[in-house]
């Protein structure tokens, strides 16, 4: 080719390898079949893609109808696949300071090329290239070698060429940085291979505490200084505590699994007591003579009965069935009810109204209308404490 003359400094060579440092890049291409493979020719801003199954690069450069010139030289990459890539750089001739005749060449062959294919060189192999570039001989080839690897990132997978070299490197090519909680499935300084897959995960553990409720159980006592059928609370239960401590393990931010790492009680529960009564209640009788015949009526409304004067009242027993209820006189021995001539009974017993000082409720008293049980008081007994009042429908 034909020689070029330029006016350049003496550190042009050095720029030069700087330059290819930070600018060229690789491409990888598709293979087409299982015995062809695609090459790629840059030279300058001409480029030439061809299939072919001798993919050597006298082949190629005989096919593409491409001559090299004296000191012309070549940087061929390769995927490990079926992509080749050839670059050519072109060489030409300098005037340096003291007028000697050098040779330089033409970075933007290579440059361009594989910038425009996406692609860019690791720092170690810019190094070598420029060191390939300096050192090497007329129409030299240089060989750079790219390996297929697949990097899945906390799960999300990149597939991509990445320079010979240690899998740190290749992480380091590809940009991937390491957490303090990452963990990676394979050595960091053992080769990448055609092919390789690597997973990377981020494993966490966090501790969770969980707070659990204990019921109460409540136990009876009995005692006889209450009524059978009463009851009274002896003390208050309250609710106890178990706390549960777990492990969990997050991987890529999400739970993986979980470990119990303690259960216990950390606050008793305290039993609620409640007291039982077991005295017999005490039945008053009172054994009085009857002043005469008869008994209370409603149109007569007072009546000297067996145990004095009868009155009567009709009011609502709703009130004074619950506190008998709550005494022991159960709905199925003594069921409220109303008798034929209008008299309120609560079992077979005549309901009445008494002082409860003389006569407590429970006691069976006679009236003249047959045997009473006290259930009831009133304002009456300020005035005549003996008298009965009879709870009667009238």
């Amino acid at each position: 080719m034909e020689s070029q003359k330029k006016n350049f400094g003496t550190g042009f060579k050095k720029a030069l390898s700087i330059v290819l440092m930070g600018t060229v890049c690789l491409t990888a291409a598709v293979s087409v079949g299982s015995l062809s493979k695609k090459v790629t020719v840059t030279d300058g801003n001409d480029t030439v893609t061809i299939d072919t199954i001798t993919p050597d690069t006298e082949s190629v450069l005989s096919k593409t109808g491409i001559e090299l010139g004296t000191n012309d030289k070549l940087v061929r990459t390769e995927d490990g696949k079926n992509g080749v890539n050839i670059s050519i750089i072109r060489a030409f001739d300098v005037d340096t300071a003291n007028n000697a005749a050098n040779t330089a060449f033409n970075e933007s062959s290579v440059a361009d090329s594989l910038l425009s294919a996406g692609m860019t060189l690791s720092s170690n192999e810019s190094i070598s290239l420029a060191a390939a570039l300096e050192s090497s001989g007329a129409e030299t080839e240089i060989k750079l070698a790219r390996y297929e690897i697949t990097v899945d990132v906390r799960g999300k997978k990149v597939t991509k060429y990445v320079p010979a070299g240690s899998v740190k490197n290749a992480l380091d090519y590809l940009e991937v940085k390491l957490g303090k909680n990452d963990l990676i499935d394979v050595d960091v300084n053992q080769p990448v291979q055609e092919g390789m897959k690597i997973e990377i995960k981020n494993v966490e553990y966090k501790t969770k505490k969980e707070v659990k409720t204990i019921d109460y159980k409540t136990t009876y006592k009995d005692t006889d200084d209450l009524y059978v059928g009463e009851t009274e609370v002896e003390k208050e239960g309250s609710e106890g505590e178990r706390t549960i401590v777990t492990k969990e393990k997050y991987v890529n931010g999400k739970l993986d699994s979980s470990e119990k790492i303690s259960d216990e009680v950390t606050k008793k529960a305290v039993d609620k007591v409640v007291l039982n009564g077991t005295k017999e209640k005490e039945v008053i009788s009172y054994d009085y003579t009857y002043p005469g015949s008869g008994h209370l009526t409603s149109t007569s409304g007072i009546y000297y009965g067996p145990s004095g004067l009868e009155t009567y009242y009709n009011l609502p027993m709703d009130g004074v069935v619950y506190t008998m209820r709550n005494m022991g006189f159960d709905e199925s021995s003594y069921p409220y009810w109303v008798r034929d001539d209008g008299c309120k009974m609560l079992g077979s017993y005549v309901m009445v109204a008494a002082d409860l000082d003389l006569r407590p409720r429970g006691s069976i008293v006679p009236t003249s209308l047959g045997e009473g049980i006290v259930c009831d008081t009133g304002g009456f007994i300020y005035s005549n404490p003996t008298q009965l009042d009879i709870a009667t429908a009238w």
